[in-house]
């Protein structure tokens, strides 16, 4: 299998707690092609995702911050 993984970095404007992040993150890894999210505890304000480019966008994913009322950017 040739997998095209995209790694990118997200920045979240408003901050959040763990249990708000780790729910968010959930929500993310339910998106189609998405492979993994994870954050740093020192910097909550930024995830890495990895997707499957082969079958996803950023913008797969990234309809999950205003749908919950976030912003968000890619790095």
């Amino acid at each position: 299998m040739n997998a095209n993984i995209t790694d990118v970095m997200v920045h979240v404007n408003e901050s959040m707690d763990e249990h708000a992040l780790h729910a968010l993150e959930d929500a993310i890894r339910e998106d189609r092609g998405v492979v993994s999210v994870g954050h740093n505890p020192r910097f909550p304000h930024l995830l890495l995702v990895a997707y499957d480019s082969a079958v996803a966008r950023s913008t797969t994913f990234m309809h999950q911050f205003p749908e919950r009322g976030m912003h968000a950017q890619l790095l």
